[in-house]
């Protein structure tokens, strides 16, 4: 089996470092070199355009910032669906919308490929290390051939249903993670002007009801007003509340809470939209 794999920025770098380790042939492609190159030097082999990678794999995994990437990378005579061999395979990490994946399985189909969603359901850190949730959509006869022998080498993935069911758990992952984030720093802002030292109020908070995932991993730099260092960034976290929001639109679905976090990282996204999506903080 070969594998291709498009987007080696942060996440898709993890979920890719972990493919190779595990022997699979492996050619990539981004349009940083310097990511590229880093892949090389692990024993992958590397293509000049998505053309020539879709072309000589079986399968093809991408994982790119936006909707609009994602089109970009798969559609159109240069794309991977025009050029992945018949009946080739497609898996997208990619934080995506429902509307865009329904039609991205249908224009796979037509080609005589498949068309499935994997995205992941932590951070960089997660996906890395191999322990990173992967939330699969589309075909299941599809899914099954490949957990095995790439999927379970990639994070830990499950299967959730067709490509809107994979695409909606990953967005309402989404807002339930933003929204509680945006929560922690005003707790945190609340210590600080209280005079909660930062290490008492971490552990009672740990030990507590209020504990998190999201606290657990941004209470110390977000006590610290670390947000210079980002591990994904504000403008990428306000682009995965905002099309949470837009499914809850569509969906005729009220949602107060997780609409206000829409709101919080839209405005700080305005201000520091390279910074960590903690720096929600910075906006108190």
């Amino acid at each position: 089996m070969k594998v291709g794999f498009i987007g080696l920025g942060k996440m898709g770098a993890g979920i890719c470092s972990n493919i190779v380790k595990n022997g699979i042939d492996v050619v990539v492609y981004d349009i940083n070199p310097a990511n590229v190159q880093k892949f090389v030097d692990m024993g992958a082999s590397s293509a000049a355009t998505v053309k020539e990678l879709a072309a000589q794999v079986e399968v093809c995994i991408t994982c790119v910032p936006m909707p609009k990437d994602a089109k970009g990378v798969l559609l159109g005579p240069d794309g991977v669906f025009e050029n992945l061999p018949e009946g080739g395979v497609h898996f997208d990490l990619s934080t995506l919308d429902i509307e865009t994946v329904v039609m991205l399985e249908a224009e796979a189909a037509k080609r005589g490929k498949k068309y499935l969603v994997i995205p992941m359901g932590k951070g960089p850190a997660f996906a890395a290390d191999g322990t990173c949730p992967l939330f699969g959509g589309g075909d299941k006869a599809t899914y099954d051939k490949y957990e095995e022998c790439l999927l379970k080498k990639m994070g830990k993935p499950a299967y959730i249903g067709d490509v809107k069911a994979g695409c909606a758990l990953k967005l309402i992952q989404n807002l339930m993670g933003m929204s509680i984030n945006a929560v922690c720093s005003e707790s945190i802002k609340l210590a600080k002007l209280t005079n909660i030292p930062k290490e008492q109020f971490i552990e009672q908070i740990s030990n507590s009801g209020a504990f998190s995932f999201q606290f657990k991993n941004t209470a110390s730099g977000t006590f610290d007003e670390d947000f210079e260092h980002p591990v994904f960034t504000v403008n990428l976290a306000f682009k995965d509340v905002r099309l949470g929001i837009e499914m809850c639109e569509s969906l005729g679905q009220r949602v107060p809470m997780m609409s206000r976090a829409r709101e919080v990282f839209a405005a700080t996204a305005e201000k520091y939209g390279e910074e960590n999506f903690t720096a929600t903080f910075k906006m108190l």
